[in-house]
């Protein structure tokens, strides 16, 4: 087993200390080489001992680690496990971009299965690019903002103006982009319903998900569809009917 070096970055003398004991204890495979109380610390730290990790606190007083993380002037060939209080945007943005996020107090399960996943994403002759799209992201606009979608063999960032709708099979979601792209993905439909929460997405049906913006037209006739601008017609629930009607008329 290859050993993770790793640097802790949070304001919090306390939180650094339990998640340096729970590593010790539950990870044998993370080699803490340092710790940074603050963004400037850590800028001074990556630069100098090269981390493999880092396990990074989002809100650290006036500059927060996505702040650290864009005054890194392109250098992202190492692996993130955001680790926060606050379940809110900032997290929504790391899952979009598919980077693992760990909430206060730390879960022993989350931080194992985090580290597991990290070690098999590093590669120190490469840059993580979703690292790159997280950073980009923060900045970026609604409209283009990014998300990673996990194909077999890369993990491919999508536009989120460009998916025009998402159905389910099963456990898998295929996400119909313009230009009659399509992905099939491993994950729910729920999870993508939970990923895009906020970005304009409406859940019509138990296996249909859409871009609000790509609705071409509500049709009445038929028990009421949704027509989306790729000519695809999507069915409404009588669950979804009242929710669907209230934002179309809204």
């Amino acid at each position: 087993m290859s050993t993770l070096r790793c640097l802790l970055v949070d304001d919090e003398k306390k939180s650094r200390a339990n998640l340096r004991q729970l590593l010790k204890e539950y990870c044998p495979q993370v080699e803490v080489i340092a710790e940074a109380q603050s963004a400037a610390e850590a800028l001074k730290l990556i630069a100098l001992l090269k981390p493999d990790l880092l396990f990074l606190d989002i809100e650290m007083g006036e500059v927060s680690g996505f702040d650290l993380l864009k005054s890194l002037n392109g250098r992202q060939d190492f692996e993130v496990i955001f680790v926060t209080a606050f379940d809110r945007y900032g997290i929504q943005a790391v899952k979009v971009c598919a980077i693992d996020y760990l909430l206060k107090p730390i879960n022993i399960l989350e931080l194992s299965s985090a580290v597991a996943t990290a070690s098999k994403q590093i590669n120190p002759k490469k840059e993580n690019q979703r690292l790159k799209e997280l950073i980009a992201n923060i900045d970026r606009g609604e409209d283009e903002q990014r998300i990673a979608v996990p194909l077999a063999d890369k993990i491919e960032f999508v536009a989120l103006s460009k998916i025009i709708r998402l159905e389910a099979e099963g456990n898998y979601t295929h996400i119909y982009l313009e230009g009659n792209k399509k992905h099939l993905v491993c994950k729910t439909l729920k999870e993508y319903q939970d990923l895009l929460e906020g970005y304009n997405f409406l859940r019509t049906h138990q296996s249909h998900l859409i871009n609000f913006r790509k609705i071409s037209s509500y049709v009445k006739t038929e028990g009421g569809y949704i027509s989306m601008e790729d000519g695809s017609q999507v069915p409404i629930s009588r669950q979804k009917k009242e929710e669907v009607l209230k934002r179309i008329l809204k």
